[in-house]
C-alpha cells in the first residue's frame, strides 16, 4: 500500500507538487495570521499577561477595564499589609524628552518595586524611592531613541523622571509601560491632593483574603486576569477579527482541499476500476489515497511551519509577530485533520468505481 502510494506520487510529480503547494500556502497563511494575532495580543496586553497576578479588584462600574477603575488611597489604607496583595496605579501619559522636542506616549504604572508586581529588569537598575523620580520602561522605548540616563518631563505634575532601566514584554494598549515607585506615583497627584490607585492585585487565589477585601472596600468586584485583559481597549475586537479570519481560512481549506482531492480521484476512477478487477479491495485503495494525503500534509505543513519561523526572524521589529510553537502545532493538527477529511469525502468515488466499466474503457 505504502509503496504504491509513493510510486504514484513519483509518477505524477507535477500533480502532487501543485496540491502540496496549495496546502503549503494555506497553512502558511494560517500560521502568519496566528502570529499576527499573538503579536497584537502581546503588544496590547503583555504587561497584564506577564504580571504575576491571579485577579484584580476593580470598581464595579469599570466594566472590567483597569484604566477606568479608581480607588481613593484613603480607602485602600484600610487593607491590612499582606504580601499576597498589592495596589497598582495606571495612567496614560505623554512625556517630553528634556533638551529635545521629542515626546513619547507611555502607560505609567505605579507599583511597589519590592513586590511581586515588579518585572525583571533586563538592562540597568530597578526603581527605588531614594533615587527620586525614576523609571524602568519597556525596551520598545529604545526604538524611539530613549536610553538609560535620559530624562523625561511630565508637564502636568512638573516632574522630571530619569530612565534607569529597561524591561521587556511590558506594554499596555499598544504603548510601552513605564514603572515608577509609589512615591513617584503619588507625586503625580500632588496638584489635586487626591491620590488614587486603579486596582488591588492578588498574587495567588485566596478566597478568604478576597472576601476580606470585598467586605472592607465596597463598590468593587474581583475580576480574573483573563477578563481584565479582554477589557483592555481594542483587545477583544482585534482578537475576534483575526480569529474569525483564521476560522474562515480553515473552512476555505476544507472546500479547496476536498475539491482537489475529488478531482484527482475522479481522474483515477479508471485506474481504480482496473485495480479492483485484479483483486484490489476498496480498503486498500482508500488507504493508499489516505497515505498520499498524509505524506503531502506532513511535508507541506512542516514546510509552512519552517517558513513562519524564518519569517519571524527576518520580519521588521516594528511588526508585532509572535511565533507560538504550541499554538502552531494545534493549527497544524487542525489542518492535518482537514486534509484527511477532504480525502475521505472524495473516497466515495473509489467505492463507486466499476471494474467492468474500467476494463471496457481500457480496451
Amino acid at each position: 500500500m505504502f509503496s504504491l502510494s509513493l510510486k504514484e506520487i513519483r509518477f505524477f510529480k507535477l500533480r502532487y507538487l501543485l496540491i502540496g503547494f496549495i496546502m503549503f500556502f494555506v497553512a502558511a497563511l494560517v500560521f502568519i495570521i496566528s502570529g499576527l494575532a499573538n503579536g497584537l495580543s502581546s503588544d496590547n496586553a503583555s504587561s497584564i499577561q506577564n504580571m504575576n497576578a491571579h485577579a484584580f479588584y476593580l470598581d464595579k462600574d469599570a466594566d472590567n477595564r483597569l484604566d477606568r477603575s479608581r480607588f481613593d488611597e484613603k480607602v485602600l489604607s484600610d487593607i491590612k499589609d499582606n504580601k499576597n496583595l498589592q495596589t497598582v496605579g495606571l495612567q496614560m501619559l505623554s512625556l517630553k524628552e528634556v533638551n529635545s522636542d521629542k515626546k513619547v506616549d507611555v502607560s505609567m504604572m505605579g507599583i511597589d518595586p519590592n513586590s511581586f508586581l515588579m518585572p525583571k529588569v533586563t538592562e540597568g537598575s530597578t526603581i527605588k524611592s531614594s533615587k527620586g523620580p525614576t523609571i524602568v520602561a519597556d525596551d520598545s522605548l529604545k526604538k524611539q531613541g530613549i536610553e538609560i540616563g535620559d530624562k523625561l518631563y511630565e508637564e502636568n505634575s512638573d516632574i522630571t523622571y530619569t530612565v534607569v532601566g529597561f524591561t521587556e514584554k511590558q506594554t499596555f494598549s499598544h504603548t510601552p509601560v513605564a514603572f515608577v515607585n509609589k512615591e513617584s506615583w503619588e507625586n503625580l497627584f500632588a496638584s489635586t491632593q487626591k491620590v488614587s490607585y486603579n486596582a488591588i492585585v492578588i498574587k495567588d487565589a485566596n478566597k478568604e483574603l478576597q472576601e476580606d477585601v470585598s467586605s472592607t472596600i465596597k463598590d468593587g468586584v474581583w475580576v480574573e486576569k483573563g477578563d481584565v485583559i479582554k477589557g483592555i481597549p481594542g483587545y477583544d475586537a482585534e482578537q475576534k477579527s483575526l480569529f474569525m479570519m483564521l476560522a474562515f481560512l480553515i473552512v476555505i481549506a476544507v472546500f479547496v482541499l476536498t475539491a482537489f482531492f475529488y478531482i484527482m480521484t475522479i481522474q483515477k476512477v479508471n485506474q481504480f476500476g482496473v485495480l479492483k478487477a485484479i483483486g484490489a479491495k476498496n480498503n486498500f485503495l482508500i488507504g493508499s489515497t489516505i497515505i498520499q494525503v498524509i505524506i503531502l500534509s506532513i511535508v507541506s505543513i512542516g514546510a509552512a511551519i519552517g517558513f513562519a519561523a524564518i519569517l519571524q526572524a527576518i520580519m521588521p521589529k516594528g511588526i508585532p509577530f509572535v511565533f507560538d510553537f504550541g499554538l502552531i502545532l494545534i493549527y497544524s493538527g487542525v489542518l492535518f485533520i482537514v486534509s484527511i477529511f477532504g480525502a475521505l469525502l472524495s473516497s466515495a468515488s473509489i467505492v463507486k468505481a466499476d471494474p467492468l466499466q474500467a476494463m471496457g474503457r481500457a480496451e
